[in-house]
């Protein structure tokens, strides 16, 4: 497995099957999202890219919805202006279109597993 993690987010070797590394991840990934985070603390504590993080984090969400359970996602808003960024997307943005200002607050994710009664 290299460093930026590839061969965990291709996730299927030659044969199709997911390997062990790819489901651990998975997995790293939904227990860490119990609580608000970013992207990019995520990435951290992975040790991974964000756009890595961010490519796996966009399957888990769709996967979450269809499972039925409830996705929060807290969107980007620029701290200067209070703009606020839509919901699709997870990472970052660069700059506020409205002001133009780069200090922004980053989209935070979590994911509450629907139990049943």
């Amino acid at each position: 497995m290299c460093k930026s993690g590839a061969a965990i987010r291709d996730g299927a070797n030659w044969s199709g099957r997911y390997t062990v590394e790819a489901m651990a991840f998975r997995k790293a990934l939904q227990e860490m999202l119990t609580e608000p985070r970013s992207v990019s603390s995520i990435a951290r504590e992975l040790g991974l890219r964000r756009a890595d993080v961010e490519d796996d984090l966009r399957h888990l969400i769709r996967s979450a919805r269809a499972a039925g359970h409830i996705v929060s996602i807290i969107p980007a808003r620029c701290k200067a202006c209070g703009f606020t960024f839509g919901e699709e997307k997870l990472s970052k943005p660069g700059k506020c279109p409205e002001c133009w200002g780069t200090r922004l607050y980053e989209p935070m994710i979590s994911i509450v597993r629907d139990e049943p009664e």
